[in-house]
């Protein structure tokens, strides 16, 4: 499958994803394995991932999306399925990738936050909780248009 197709799919995938966390603030495991199992075999089978992302920096972005998602998980800031997002989101893009949406979705994670509490505070009520997949998402699909050629990696 042509690469441009592939990064269609998978956008339209985390889109899907975004708008369910925020209307149920969960991440359903059903939406995640219906890219980590083809993404997965793939990484087995042919030794590169669904955006060309070699065998070696596709596990590796795995376990350091999982690693960079359980501090936020022990924290409670974060629910199980943002921390399996993220470590789909490392076998998709590789370490450098999950390391860049991560950081794009830290700082609008932080952005987010500060208007939750202020919309909170003049309504005078405690904030609420704050979709991570959104934030997240927004990172990878940001990796998406930025990214000239996924066969390098990022």
């Amino acid at each position: 499958m042509p690469i441009a197709l592939t990064s269609g799919l998978l956008s339209l995938w985390a889109l899907v994803i975004a708008g369910t966390d925020f209307r149920q603030l969960r991440v359903p495991n059903s939406l995640l394995l219906l890219v980590l199992v083809p993404a997965a075999l793939m990484q087995l089978i042919q030794g590169v991932g669904l955006l060309g992302i070699g065998n070696a920096d596709a596990w590796i972005g795995f376990g350091i999306g999982l690693l960079l998602g359980l501090p936020g998980y022990a924290l409670r800031q974060f629910g199980a399925g943002d921390v399996k997002y993220m470590a789909v989101l490392g076998l998709l893009c590789g370490p450098r990738g999950i390391l860049a949406i991560t950081l794009v979705a830290a700082l609008l994670l932080g952005l987010m936050a500060v208007s939750l509490a202020v919309v909170a505070r003049l309504q005078r009520r405690r904030p609420g909780r704050m979709p991570a997949a959104i934030a997240l998402s927004s990172g990878f699909l940001l990796l998406l248009i930025l990214s000239g050629n996924f066969a390098h990696g990022f």
